[in-house]
């Protein structure tokens, strides 16, 4: 009986995760698991070692671009289950958001000031953030990430709790997981770091003695990592452009991330690059005077805290040096639960601090914040629901891609492609996830080698779709009035064009 306290006292915990289960396994129900261009690459590399042991993607190219774990994981459990990751998907990722929800319950009831109100209203809003929602939606990495965070933070208490070798191996083991998980993991790294650093609690010599031995294990994963894709690959995470976005325009893409996740605003971005400043401002503060007053960071707020300042500095700096897609709510969905750990649990040690005959204002308070947020997340849910009820999942297991006529063409015409000839397309992901034909992405305009190849190739076809887009990609008019391509057949959302030999 002793061994069911934990689950007795986390019931709550276990009915939010629950609830978390069910919300993806319905969001999922139309079409499967959500699937991406980076989706493509997770599920096919994991095919690749399942039959091979290499990890190359669909374009049998070593798999260099994204860390090595994600891809391993789907391979153990297409080895665990015998079946593909599309198949399993939906479950696992179900599986994953209710663990994670249930550890955040865990974690939020050993908070220094804890209460059952607070916890329950905490377990409520991430079971219908629908940043969180999209992730769980989707074959992504951040769905490990995202537990392996709370993992760490659950280790790294302990530590301070007992200053335990063991417990401090264990928090090392699990930074070094999530820095092959995702790049960014290497802001767990350092944030563990830096809150064994600060504590002053502990004699000099044997937090040194700690941080060495932290420090020895938590890049180990990630030296491998790196030293596998030079040595595969000839770049250590790939071929990254310089960014072209200044750091107002970064900061203003941050903003409008927080918007969204604090729904009081109604979506209007105008002061969003200020709101980032000030998120920032709080974390810096919070720290500092935490650090003042105790001397050390021991806390879950605060190792939370911690995290989010030095990730979002990491993801607004990467962004300023190196070109990706825009920051949006999956690149920074790893700060929503500390955000909101910070934002909120100030209520708590607040109404236990005021008279009794005016912590009923408090609450009201709180529960007045706590209308308005959820009434903002259940309006962005309902009108996600709306969506994904009848089609699908955004991504190629929508309706729309799925039905698409361009699509639809090249999965029952193969007569069309003549043999020896290279495919070519702004969306080859998408080519080979429908009709696994090999092929190669059109050119980025900033590859002169790579233009001046595909235009001097006399024996290719390009499979063009208005939905995928890019810019960075050579367009329409270079493959048309260049290249001098002709379009063999047009649909209402792309088109095939051939080159003469």
């Amino acid at each position: 009986m002793h061994s069911l306290s934990p689950l007795k006292k986390n019931i709550d915990s276990l009915i939010a995760a629950a609830v978390g289960f069910l919300i993806i396994i319905l969001y999922t129900r139309h079409g499967g698991i959500g699937l991406c261009p980076d989706g493509v690459v997770y599920t096919s590399a994991a095919s690749n070692f399942r039959e091979s042991c290499r990890l190359f993607d669909f374009r049998h190219i070593a798999m260099v671009e994204f860390p090595a774990f994600y891809p391993l994981f789907l391979s153990g459990m297409m080895l665990l289950t015998g079946l593909k990751p599309l198949a399993f998907g939906a479950v696992l990722n179900a599986s994953l958001f209710a663990v994670m929800i249930y550890v955040a319950g865990n974690i939020t009831q050993q908070f220094s000031h804890s209460s059952r109100w607070y916890k329950a209203a905490f377990l409520s809003c991430i079971v219908l953030s629908p940043g969180l929602l999209e992730v769980y939606s989707m074959m992504w990495s951040e769905t490990i990430f995202l537990l392996l965070l709370l993992l760490f933070l659950v280790a790294m208490h302990r530590y301070f709790q007992t200053h335990s070798r063991k417990v401090l191996i264990a928090a090392a083991i699990i930074a070094a997981m999530a820095s092959v998980t995702r790049y960014a993991g290497v802001t767990m790294i350092a944030a563990g770091f830096m809150v064994i650093a600060l504590d002053t609690t502990r004699r000099w010599h044997s937090k040194v003695k700690e941080l060495l031995i932290y420090s020895c294990i938590t890049p180990s994963l990630l030296a491998v990592n790196l030293i596998r894709n030079f040595s595969v690959g000839g770049t250590a995470t790939g071929m990254r452009e310089k960014s072209l976005s200044p750091v107002t325009r970064i900061l203003h893409d941050t903003g409008t991330v927080f918007y969204d996740w604090l729904p009081f605003f109604n979506h209007n971005y105008s002061r969003a690059g200020v709101i980032s400043v000030v998120v920032a401002g709080i974390l810096m503060f919070t720290l500092v005077w935490q650090f003042i007053q105790r001397k050390r960071l021991a806390t879950y707020e605060n190792i939370a805290a911690m995290f989010a300042l030095i990730y979002l500095t990491f993801m607004v700096t990467m962004a300023s040096v190196s070109r990706f897609e825009r920051l949006n709510s999956r690149l920074l969905s790893p700060a929503f639960i500390p955000l909101l750990w910070i934002c909120s649990s100030w209520i708590v040690p607040v109404a236990q601090k005021v008279a009794p005959s005016k912590r009923k204002w408090v609450f009201l308070t709180g529960l007045l914040l706590l209308f308005f947020f959820q009434f903002g997340q259940f309006s962005a849910d309902y009108e996600t629901w709306d969506g994904v009820k009848d089609a699908g999942i955004p991504g190629y297991t929508e309706d729309q891609w799925k039905y698409s006529p361009t699509v639809q063409f090249i999965e029952k015409d193969s007569l069309l492609f003549k043999k020896g000839y290279a495919i070519y397309s702004n969306a080859i992901d998408a080519v080979y996830f429908f009709t696994g034909r090999q092929g190669w992405f059109l050119p980025n305009k900033e590859n002169l080698k790579g233009v001046t190849d595909f235009f001097n190739n006399p024996r290719c076809y390009v499979i063009w779709f208005n939905d995928g887009d890019n810019p960075d990609l050579i367009g329409k008019n270079f493959i048309i009035n260049t290249k001098k391509m002709k379009q063999i057949k047009q649909f209402e959302d792309g088109a095939i064009y051939g080159s003469d030999p």
